[in-house]
């Protein structure tokens, strides 16, 4: 079952105690980048997600194909289409913009509901996330390693 908006609405207006542990695994999850940061000016890492705009310059259209649904260890999505400033390396959100999306997906995770696979670009060895940055950053404060993907090969 995918979130809709009355779900999400249901999230943002839910008892307390579902607002509560939400907004502590945000926080617990919101905090997390402020170490990886540290630890990657300390080490000369970069913990920002990739762009697939950089690494796809070099590839082109005609070898793009579907590889269709697959499990995906999530240490090996390290980029984004589009979301770089959303979430770090780890997916980690790296503001507050992204709670009430963040809050409703890890509820609805908490709850059991379905959510459809991400849909994610491989570009040599790494994943690239086109549609799912929440979905990945919920399992990953979940404690998960693998997620459902439909994955493209460019």
């Amino acid at each position: 079952m995918m979130i809709n908006e009355s779900m999400m609405m249901n999230t943002m207006s839910g008892n307390q105690e579902d607002g509560k542990w939400t907004r502590n695994l945000f926080n617990k999850a919101l905090r997390n980048p402020s170490i990886t940061r540290i630890v990657a000016l300390l080490s000369s890492n970069s913990n920002l997600l990739k762009s697939l705009d950089s690494a796809s310059r070099q590839r082109h259209d005609a070898n793009r194909h579907y590889l269709g649904l697959r499990t995906v260890a999530i240490s090996q999505i390290r980029g984004s289409e589009t979301r770089t400033r959303d979430f770090d390396s780890s997916f980690h959100p790296l503001n507050e913009r992204t709670f009430y999306r963040w809050s409703s997906v890890a509820q609805a995770h908490q709850q059991g509901i379905s959510l459809p696979p991400v849909e994610l670009i491989k570009v040599g060895e790494i994943y690239f996330v086109r549609d799912g940055h929440h979905r990945i950053s919920v399992a990953r404060a979940f404690g998960e390693q693998f997620i459902e993907a439909e994955v493209t090969e460019w």
